[in-house]
């Protein structure tokens, strides 16, 4: 049998690797706001090592207050955080794994809410539009300051415990401001040419290395393009990757963008290229000599198996995929591929959990973020267990009480599950939706749950058949506005739509709702050469998506076949034209189809059917009050550990 690539051994420099995954820096958001690695941390990596991942790599940790992009970001600015972070490395090495500390300072991409104006650094006073900071330029005793600052923070690692430092010259976090044109306009001897922009990124790596001596392993996190006007390219990555080989670098971790103007190509949400960088990644590998990691929506042992084959890094990077699955590597080396929970990219759990200050987590998997928190446990008493709803909190609830012993049947009135994910999955660049259905439903069966398909449950059924417990997940309704003269057009819902059950098939369609599925139904139809107008009464569309993936949608559907319009009121529809108000004027827009996407209410008939049954009932999901999928999925999960 020929060996899988993914599992050959690998060194680098002095540290030896049982296989080629390497976890790369993601944000996770647990830490106290002294900096202070929790036990939300612990948990995280521990689990991570203990899914066969060969390197995990640490969120950014600051060299310096100054330098923090999140206020419960895991600092290592001062010694008394060293005793959380040696707890947290004994933790993954216990568990079998190697991990990697990743040190940062992130100049102009900081916080502003967390560092004072005239704190905020960088090589030039070139703002970020990103967060609107215009900062300060470092003078030569700041520079020093901060040099002197990674060296520490090196020792502070070193001493921790940890297997190996990375250093990013990305993303437009400091070393890479000094390194790209388009953030040094410096006249001095760290601006102008090539080695002098590169001479503070040499200086941090010269101090780093003095204190770890010739042996530590280093990294470099460099970008191979910035995706910025005026800034780095390929042709500058490989010769900055070829001078990195003589400054005692161990390997180079390959990766893209800027965190203040090119953001999708640091964080990689869907919409955009899947695995793109690895022929970037194959010209910097030849270029250095070093081995190397690449990153970037490689989310399938296939994709990584290959680039791995065809020489286009020595390592592969994952970050999102493995919170959305630990066991990634397991179930790869087992040969169980087809149980991986594949990363949708969708950033909801992820980024979007983040930025709300509740730490990542991920939409599919509730148990990341909170592996200290939650265990699934074996009932001691078996009960009978009827879900109704084969939707994610459905599928959840099923899943995880079956796993536990109990009985379980789960009904679904249509012949396929899913829910919303399945209508997600149905909207350009959101396939990665369906893999999550695709999952969801292998693990319910797996797990022993009698699914049924095409079967409406009714309360008499479930009366005569007497379960131990019922939980009602039968999810949502779509709304339906009575508009003045609806009666006399062709209108439609949007989730109609995007489940298959009805077509536009007219050239323009006209949409009202301006919410997610709102967008996304506009998405669809756009996708398939429907021009359409979409009118929203609020000041903004789209407002309870993350800012990411809602940048991306709003311009992709902007530049294709969509006409938004905000603060705009449907007073009247007529057959062929709609009549609205906007601040205060009458507009009118040519209809031809109407597509309605103005709110869910909980469809709660199963529900009020089984009042005074006498039956043990819990409602989860959109039957309960209308969400995202996380907390659909997560209330599944929380049902199911106390049935």
């Amino acid at each position: 049998m020929t060996e899988d690539p993914i599992f050959r051994p690998f060194r680098i420099g002095s540290l030896g690797l049982p296989n080629r995954v390497v976890m790369t820096t993601v944000k996770l958001g647990y830490a106290t706001p002294a900096g202070e690695a929790t036990g939300r941390h612990i948990a995280f990596y521990a689990r991570r090592a203990a899914g066969g991942v060969g390197l995990l790599t640490t969120e950014p940790l600051y060299v310096q207050v100054r330098g923090r992009e999140l206020p419960t970001q895991m600092g290592i600015h001062d010694e008394a955080l060293v005793p959380g972070l040696t707890k947290m490395v004994a933790s993954v090495h216990a568990s079998g794994g190697r991990i990697m500390a990743h040190l940062n300072h992130a100049g102009r991409a900081v916080n502003p809410r967390l560092v004072p104006e005239g704190e905020r650094v960088s090589a030039s006073d070139v703002p970020c539009p990103a967060n609107q900071v215009t900062p300060r330029p470092l003078d030569v005793e700041g520079i020093d300051d901060i040099v002197e600052a990674f060296g520490t923070a090196a020792d502070r690692a070193r001493r921790a415990g940890f297997d190996a430092i990375e250093i990013p010259f990305s993303h437009g976090y400091l070393v890479h401001q000094f390194l790209s044109p388009h953030t040094n306009r410096r006249d001095d001897a760290y601006g102008g040419s090539f080695e002098n922009r590169l001479r503070f990124g040499r200086q941090v790596l010269g101090a780093v290395r003095d204190v770890l001596g010739p042996d530590f392993p280093v990294v470099v996190r460099m970008n191979a393009v910035d995706y910025v006007e005026g800034g780095l390219g390929v042709e500058d990555a490989l010769m900055l990757a070829a001078r990195l080989r003589d400054l005692d670098v161990d390997a180079l971790s390959v990766t893209s963008g800027t965190m203040c103007e090119s953001v999708p190509f640091c964080l990689y949400p869907a919409g955009t290229p899947k695995a793109h960088l690895l022929p970037m990644a194959q010209r910097i590998r030849e270029a250095s000599g070093l081995p190397t990691i690449v990153a970037g929506r490689i989310r399938s042992p296939d994709v990584a198996r290959q680039a791995l084959v065809e020489g286009q890094t020595d390592l592969v990077g994952l970050a999102r995929p493995l919170l959305a699955d630990p066991d990634w590597v397991r179930k790869t080396e087992e040969g169980d591929e087809e149980a991986i929970l594949l990363c949708a990219a969708c950033h909801q759990g992820c980024l979007g959990d983040l930025r709300k200050g509740r730490g990542t987590g991920c939409l599919f998997n509730p148990f990341t973020g909170r592996e200290s928190e939650i265990e699934i446990t074996s009932t001691p008493s078996p009960r009978d267990v009827v879900v109704v709803g084969g939707g994610p909190a459905g599928l959840e609830a099923a899943r995880v009480a079956a796993e536990r012993g109990h009985r379980v049947a789960l009904f679904e009135e249509r012949d396929h599950l899913g829910g919303q994910l399945f209508l997600a999955g149905q909207v350009p660049h959101k396939e990665g939706f369906l893999d999550g259905v695709r999952h969801l439903e292998l693990m319910t069966r797996r797990a022993g749950v009698d699914v049924h398909l095409g079967v409406q449950v009714t309360p008499g059924e479930l009366r005569d058949r007497r379960p131990d417990a019922v939980v009602v997940a039968t999810g949502g309704i779509a709304l339906s506005v009575a508009f003045p003269g609806l009666e006399n057009t062709r209108w439609v819902l949007a989730t109609d739509v995007l489940e298959g059950r009805v077509d536009v098939d007219t050239p323009h369609a006209l949409l009202i709702g301006g919410g997610l599925v709102g967008l996304e139904a506009a998405d669809f139809l756009a996708a398939r050469g429907t021009k359409v107008t979409l009118v929203e009464m609020q000041e903004e569309v789209g407002t309870g998506l993350d800012m990411l993936p809602r940048a991306m949608l709003l311009k992709r559907l902007t530049e294709g076949l969509v006409d938004i319009h905000v603060r705009t009121r449907v007073t009247r529809l007529d057959p062929d034209v709609a009549l609205a108000e906007r601040d205060g004027d009458e507009i009118r827009i040519p209809i031809e189809t109407v597509v309605l996407a103005v709110g869910v209410r909980p469809n709660r008939a199963l529900l009020d059917g089984l009042e005074g049954s006498g039956l043990e009932v819990h409602v989860v999901g959109d039957a309960l009050e209308p969400r995202g999928a996380a907390e659909a999925i997560l209330e599944g999960l929380e049902v199911a550990l106390r049935l």
